[in-house]
C-alpha cells in the first residue's frame, strides 16, 4: 500500500502557493464499506490538524489526531484514548523524502485522460494512472478549485508514502503532461490487494479558531525517534 500511495502522491503535483484556511471532510472506504472518516483543518498561517475516526477489530471506535504546526521543528500525534502526545521531529519526514529522490523522473507510468465528472458537487478531470512497476491502477478526479497540496499537507505525518517532495511530483507531472489539481476522489487498486477509495465529501473555506491547533492539556507527552533512529 505504501508504494501505491507514493505513486498516488506523484499525481498530486503542487500548484502555486495559495493561502487556504478552512476544513476538509473525507472518507476512506473499501468494498466492505467506510473504513475511516477523515477531517483536516488548515489555518491561514499554514498549521494543519487531521483527525481520523475508525473502528477497531474489536468493534470499538478509534480516534487519532495529527497536528502539524507551520513553525517549529516538530509535529505531534495524539491518541485521545491513552491521553498521549508523541512529539516527532520534522526531520524524519525530510529523510523519507530523500529516500524517494528521483522518483518523479523515473516513474514508469501510463496516463489515461477519461473526461470530466462531477464529484461532491465539484467538476473534475478523471485521470487514470497505470503503475507498471507495481501492477497498480490509480484513478484521480482532479480539480483546480483547491490547492493541490491539501492531501499531502495533512497526510505527511501518517507514514503513507506521501512524504515525496513537491519537486518530485512536479517532475512526474512534467514527464507525463498532466495539469496540476487537487484530487476530490482517489481510487487505488493494486494487484493482490483490496481497492481503496478516498472521497472528499465537503470542503469549506473560512476561519478556523487557533485553539483547533493547540495541544490538549493534561496529556502525557513523549518524544518519538529522531532522524536516523529506528
Amino acid at each position: 500500500m505504501r508504494v501505491v500511495l507514493l505513486c498516488l502522491a506523484l499525481a498530486l503535483v503542487a500548484s502555486p502557493v495559495r493561502a487556504f484556511e478552512g476544513e476538509l471532510d473525507a472518507t476512506l472506504s473499501s468494498e466492505q464499506g467506510v473504513a475511516a472518516n477523515v477531517r483536516a483543518r488548515y489555518s491561514k498561517a499554514g498549521d494543519v490538524r487531521m483527525d481520523i475516526r475508525s473502528v477497531g477489530e474489536d468493534g470499538r471506535p478509534m480516534r487519532a489526531t495529527t497536528i502539524l504546526p507551520a513553525k517549529g521543528e516538530s509535529y505531534y500525534t495524539i491518541a485521545p484514548a491513552e491521553q498521549l502526545i508523541v512529539e516527532m521531529p520534522y526531520s524524519t519526514l525530510a529523510d523519507t523524502s530523500q529516500q524517494v529522490k528521483g522518483s518523479g523522473e523515473s516513474a514508469n507510468l501510463e496516463i489515461k485522460k477519461l473526461g470530466k465528472e462531477t464529484v461532491s458537487g465539484v467538476q473534475t478531470r478523471h485521470i487514470r494512472i497505470l503503475d507498471k512497476d507495481n501492477d497498480a491502477v490509480i484513478d484521480l478526479w482532479l480539480t483546480g478549485k483547491y490547492p493541490a497540496d491539501l492531501w499531502t499537507r495533512a497526510f505527511r505525518g501518517r507514514n503513507l508514502g506521501l512524504e515525496v517532495s513537491d519537486d518530485e511530483r512536479t517532475k512526474a507531472m512534467k514527464k507525463y503532461g498532466i495539469e496540476p489539481g487537487f484530487s476530490m476522489k482517489m481510487r487505488v487498486d493494486q494487484a493482490g490487494g483490496v481497492p481503496v477509495v478516498f472521497l472528499v465529501q465537503r470542503i469549506r473555506r473560512g476561519p478556523v479558531p487557533p485553539s483547533v491547533f493547540a495541544l490538549p492539556e493534561g496529556y502525557r507527552r513523549v518524544k518519538g525517534p529522531v532522524a536516523g533512529q529506528p
